[in-house]
């Protein structure tokens, strides 16, 4: 083989398909063009100076987006630095293609470390190139659902916004979604309204801040969740806390006023910050909630009391020991009506609009995810209407995801750990409405074996008699019987109708023979015996695949 001489680079990119292994040789110029591009950072804006001006989000002359201020930088490159950029893009788009023509997923996070391998510094390149700038959205529950919230309240202001879409949400899995934006030299296309809105794993958030410098980043919620890698949530606060450090001075948080772990996070940092919360007391709880993880003072570690509790630690709460309250938020929920298991309406002021937002999505943690969109949408000063484009948003993969099987109607809905469990299924069942149900529990995801005592703290309990029918799958589908036999929901005065089936297409196929032809049915799962589910319902046409959803 004769090599080129022009200064070209070669790369091999090997992938594994079953036992065999896949070899594509990629060969691209060093030539590089020079260019421009632009950067930004949100105006460093506090809520008292909007409201002193009466001034909407996003409003002026400026039309879309008029808050972001942006600031020209350079494109070119030295000829190594670019020719790498290139290989590195061309390596990346040449497994993702390769991965998808094998079937062998989604090519989400493989492409991106592919990339990274040949030039490390690509994200941190690709990023600085989003002319808009970027926002992050991180937490561990609704990360993926928010940020398909904001995407179309941006939509709405005449923006372009690129997502993780796929729900890889680690450096490799951003690198992914940028170089398939990415043209063969290496850039993005220059695009004025582009804007990046990436979900960021919790746990990843540091590493991402090492290469991608955001003007905004939300934050949801701290929850027990991926034990096995997160040890206790104390960890995981002051590991957030150290990170945070890395975020640029003018870049605004969008935090979760109604969690007291993060009303505490970052407090030392000037950072202007944009609270959010839900202030209809209509759905508060009436005493503390099953799944409460009854954090203490993030200050004084004194005990903290709470005048209203949402659900799990979320509410309306002060430290008498050092006066630590819940801060007054500046978007808020004043009114929540849920209106069942297939959407919400929330009535919600900001600064200086008020707004009605028809959430097509059930549940109270939607609407949560709706205000933190919303938050983010007053930190982007984006226009008061786009707020109401939230009605515009479809469910995302596994994410109460509607399908059509044989003429019957199925919600696929990932729940991985117990508040994300229990609000899935308060939403599913509330108002007392009788659900059938499929239930999925897994310890095998990704070769990890994650803890799955969390099971043992969703509130079973609250829900017996509304499930005349459940089939349990998974590996580990005889844990959540014995579960389910604690909360008596089987055995005896046990009122559902309970079968234990570890195979997800068998159990699929059981759940539907159970349940009468006008009812739903509703398959509530971890991650493995989802996907396993969801495969095979696509195999026979009934979905799309992962990055068409």
């Amino acid at each position: 083989m004769t090599l080129p001489q022009n200064g070209g680079h070669l790369v091999l990119v090997a992938l594994s398909h079953g036992h065999r292994r896949h070899r594509v040789l990629l060969f691209k110029s060093a030539k590089q063009s020079s260019g421009a591009t632009i950067s930004t950072s949100l105006n460093d804006q506090t809520r008292a100076e909007l409201e002193a001006r009466a001034v909407t989000p996003g409003s002026g002359p400026g039309g879309a987006a008029e808050g972001f201020r942006i600031a020209r930088g350079r494109r070119g490159a030295g000829p190594a630095v670019a020719g790498r950029r290139a290989l590195a893009v061309t390596a990346g788009k040449a497994a993702r293609g390769t991965i998808r023509r094998l079937g062998r997923g989604s090519g989400s996070a493989l492409p991106g470390r592919a990339a990274l391998a040949v030039d490390a510094r690509l994200l941190a390149a690709l990023a600085a190139e989003i002319s808009r700038g970027t926002v992050l959205v991180t937490g561990t529950n609704g990360k993926g659902t928010t940020c398909r919230m904001l995407a179309a309240m941006m939509r709405a202001s005449g923006l372009h916004p690129l997502l993780n879409r796929e729900g890889s949400n680690q450096p490799a899995g951003l690198a992914s979604t940028l170089l398939a934006h990415a043209t063969a030299s290496g850039h993005l296309p220059a695009d004025a309204a582009a804007v990046g809105v990436f979900e960021v794993d919790e746990g990843s958030l540091g590493e991402v801040l090492g290469q991608v410098e955001p003007f905004a980043a939300v934050f949801t919620n701290i929850f027990r969740g991926q034990m096995d890698r997160y040890l206790e949530l104390d960890y995981l606060v002051r590991r957030l806390e150290r990170v945070l450090l890395e975020l640029p001075a003018d870049a605004t948080l969008v935090l979760n006023a109604d969690d007291p772990r993060l009303a505490y996070l970052g407090s030392e940092l000037t950072n202007p910050r944009v609270w959010y919360g839900l202030e209809d007391l209509g759905h508060r709880r009436s005493g503390v909630d099953h799944t409460s993880d009854f954090p203490r003072c993030p200050r004084c570690a004194g005990e903290l009391r709470y005048t209203s509790v949402f659900y799990a630690h979320l509410g309306h709460w002060e430290c008498r020991g050092c006066g630590l309250a819940r801060p007054e938020p500046q978007v808020r929920a004043v009114q929540a009506d849920l209106a069942g298991p297939g959407s919400s309406r929330l009535q919600v002021v900001a600064p200086a609009t008020e707004a009605v937002l028809e959430v097509p999505l059930p549940g109270l943690f939607n609407a949560y995810n709706a205000l933190a969109a919303a938050g983010a949408a007053t930190a982007c000063q984006l226009p008061s209407a786009a707020l109401t484009a939230v009605d515009q948003v479809t469910s995302g993969c596994l994410r109460m995801e509607q399908v059509s099987v044989d003429g019957r109607e199925v919600y696929l809905a990932l729940a991985k750990n117990c508040s994300g469990f229990t609000e899935v299924l308060r939403a599913v069942l509330g108002g007392g409405r009788p659900g059938y149900l499929m239930l999925g529990l897994n310890d095998q995801a990704r070769q990890q074996e994650p803890d799955v005592s969390w099971i043992w703290d969703v509130d079973f309990e609250s829900l017996r008699g509304l499930v005349p029918s459940a089939v349990l799958s998974g590996n580990r589908a005889s844990d959540l019987a014995v579960r389910l036999k604690y909360a008596r929901w089987s055995g005896p005065g046990g009122q559902s109708d309970v079968a234990v089936e570890p195979d997800p297409v068998r159990a699929f196929r059981l759940a539907v023979s159970r349940t009468p032809r006008d009812q739903p049915v509703w398959v509530v799962s971890t991650d493995l015996a989802l996907r396993q589910l969801r495969e095979w319902l696509r195999r026979r046409g009934h979905v799309g695949r992962l990055w068409e959803r």
